[in-house]
Parts: structure tokens; C-alpha cells; sequence
């Protein structure tokens, strides 16, 4: 019977102990979050506004533009391979420096108007997080 009930303790105590660092880390100071979100413009043209955003900001940066992924012919690969390059500078450059990537999220919103899609945006934002 104890070797039994030794065998249960051992095997829960097994189970149960990746789970302590997690527990005692949230229960103790808590996280810092920081946002940055990607905001990336198909206006035709190459008129619209593509923005990278930190909330708050990151190493002193608030707002760094990026390319218009559309030009007047049409979408433009090496934009879109520039803004590939920034995005993964940043997300470089913040876990670098400590933060985890805690959370990533998709976005889309296409302003329609006469029946035409001509308008819209890419958004992604990327939640990061470090213990206090």
C-alpha cells in the first residue's frame, strides 16, 4: 500500500510541477504589454497611408511609416518585400529586448462604394508582454 500511494505522490508531483513556474509568475508581479500594430493600405494608386504604430512607444518610436503596398500599376512586390523587412526588424528588435509575443491579430476592413472595393486596409497587431 505506501509503495502505491509513494508511486500516486511521485507520479502527480511529476504532472503538477511544470505547471508551478507558470502559477507562481502570474500570481507575482504581473506583465507590461506593448502593441505594435502594422497598418497596411491597398488605396490604388499608392495613395494611401501605411503605418507602423507602437503603443506605447517602443525605444522612443511612436509611428514609422512603411510602403503602399499598390502602385499605379498595380501591387508592387518590392513593397510589400519592404514592409516583410520592417516587420521583422521590429519583431527583432522587441524580443531583443526582452518582450514575448504574446498574441497576434488580424485585421481587414475594405470601405466599398458603388459596388467597387478599391479601398482598404490590413491591419495586424502584434501584443507583446514582459514581467514586471
Amino acid at each position: 500500500m505506501k509503495t502505491s500511494f509513494s508511486r500516486f505522490c511521485a507520479c502527480a508531483l511529476l504532472l503538477l510541477l511544470p505547471l508551478l513556474p507558470h502559477a507562481v509568475r502570474a500570481q507575482g508581479k504581473g506583465y507590461l504589454y506593448m502593441q505594435m500594430t502594422t497598418i497596411e493600405s491597398v488605396v490604388a494608386g499608392g495613395l494611401g497611408r501605411s503605418r507602423v504604430m507602437f503603443t506605447p512607444e517602443f525605444k522612443g518610436t511612436k509611428e514609422t511609416p512603411m510602403e503602399n503596398l499598390f502602385s499605379l500599376t498595380g501591387i508592387n512586390m518590392s513593397n510589400v518585400r519592404a514592409n516583410e523587412e520592417t516587420i521583422l526588424r521590429y519583431l527583432g528588435e522587441i524580443t531583443t529586448d526582452g518582450w514575448e509575443l504574446f498574441q497576434v491579430t488580424p485585421l481587414t476592413q475594405t470601405l466599398q462604394s458603388g459596388g467597387s472595393t478599391n479601398q482598404g486596409i490590413f491591419m495586424t497587431r502584434y501584443t507583446f508582454r514582459k514581467a514586471k
